[in-house]
């Protein structure tokens, strides 16, 4: 059997497992296995998609080598942010006619997560209460009121610009100059939503395994075959969904993005009163850094802080230092505060911050890059792929950006670039 290896999630486990209401409803993988289609990646893609196969009829297995949530799924900070970072102009301009589509797919994406959250009654902390984006500076504000007007021209409603006061008293803080906050937004507890996404998927017939560290893949007669420490599984379609978790599995897809980590810290419960202080409205938060800082505040009063980590992933508790501190030059009140938690999870960019479906070869879809927007628009891309394979589309019946992206630098250079640009963008955060 081939060994998984070990992941900073052996190590520095997060709130989000601790406190999560759904149950993991996957089993592990035993043995040789058939479906219609077999989908790697039990996150927000693979679990939507397998849900809108299945209640298509359509006989499907997830594979996942943790089980739902176990990749970035489970470890983000449950900000549930909609549409794309490129606006209607740039959309258009790239995909010509399909460009309005793609931007509304793009500014409703957020209700895909919620009308799936109260169809299936999925016990994940849901709060529609909206999202902040704060200007950290002069040239942040001048940005996000940029921002503000092209979002207002495109037509999308629901924003609104806030002055220094205004943020302050919904953030908490006096560390910002402005902002704007789009009340389409919200939050949700990571792991429990795709824990939910997992039992509306089996419920509805999909079969999802745990403990399914896939080893490769290859053609198999008009269909394809994966292999596992566990089993194999043969199906007429192949849908890796595995984002910035593919590492060696499909070299085309580490070819096309940036990975990086996110690390985040939660406090401990704080008092009452100083809770009450903190994103009083409920709203989720990030601010206008390059190398951003976001949060929110959970049910039972915990502040879950996070930013760019390192490139590798944390290995010791002194590697999450500078999100304490990031914490800290937001929050200074709450210096001293003990920190209950401390994770991290994988980030993948595509070089033109647009998320990717496509089919390199008959049978076999893949789906990455979602730029540090995985909620609602993983969630989106994973049901229209499903849809798309329900009704044996094809890629071009997709009307979100599909096909090849950009290609990334060589590997060889990756992480130095990474490393480098990371420096050089806190240098610009704290100038311009």
């Amino acid at each position: 059997m081939t060994a998984m290896p070990r992941d900073c999630i052996d190590t520095f486990p997060s709130l989000w497992q601790q406190s999560a209401k759904e149950p993991d409803v996957s089993v592990p993988l035993a043995g040789d296995l058939r479906a219609d289609v077999v989908i790697v990646g039990a996150g927000y893609t693979g679990l939507s998609a397998a849900l809108a196969l299945a209640e298509a009829g359509r006989d499907v297995i997830v594979l996942d080598r943790g089980g739902p949530g176990w990749g970035g799924s489970g470890r983000n900070s449950g900000a549930v942010i909609r549409g794309f970072k490129p606006g209607l102009p740039e959309l258009t301009e790239r995909f010509g006619q399909d460009g309005a589509e793609i931007a509304r797919i793009g500014a409703t994406n957020a209700q895909r997560v919620y009308n799936l959250v109260d169809r299936f009654g999925i016990d994940c902390d849901l709060r529609r209460n909206g999202w902040i984006l704060p200007a950290h500076n002069a040239a942040g504000m001048r940005q996000t009121e940029a921002r503000h007007r092209n979002w207002t021209r495109d037509g999308v409603t629901g924003i609104e610009m806030l002055d220094r006061a205004q943020v302050a008293r919904m953030l908490g803080s006096q560390a910002y100059e402005g902002g704007l906050i789009d009340h389409a937004c919200g939050s949700l507890q990571p792991l429990s939503y795709a824990r939910g996404l997992a039992r509306a998927a089996r419920a509805a017939g999909a079969r999802i395994f745990r403990d399914a560290f896939v080893t490769g893949y290859r053609r198999q007669g008009d269909g394809w075959q994966v292999t596992t420490g566990a089993g194999t599984v043969q199906a007429g379609q192949l849908v890796l969904a595995t984002n910035a978790y593919s590492g060696r599995l499909d070299p085309g897809i580490a070819g096309s993005m940036l990975t990086t980590h996110t690390q985040i810290i939660a406090t401990a419960p704080l008092p009452a009163a100083t809770a009450a202080t903190i994103l009083p409205d409920g709203a989720a938060a990030s601010d206008s850094r390059r190398i951003l800082f976001y949060w929110n505040m959970t049910p039972d009063n915990r502040l879950v802080f996070g930013t760019r980590g390192r490139v590798h992933g944390p290995r010791k508790i002194e590697d999450f230092s500078m999100v304490r501190r990031a914490l800290e030059t937001v929050y200074p009140q709450l210096s001293g505060t003990a920190i209950a938690h401390r994770w991290a999870g994988k980030v993948a960019v595509t070089r033109d911050f647009l998320p990717r479906i496509a089919s390199p070869e008959a049978g076999l879809w893949t789906v990455h890059g979602f730029c540090g927007r995985g909620v609602a628009m993983a969630t989106t891309y994973g049901l229209l792929l499903g849809e798309t394979l329900a009704a044996q589309g094809r890629l071009g019946d997709l009307k979100v950006p599909h096909g090849a992206a950009p290609k990334a630098p060589p590997a060889g250079l990756r992480s130095l670039g990474i490393v480098t640009m990371t420096q050089w963008y806190r240098l610009l955060d704290r100038w311009m």
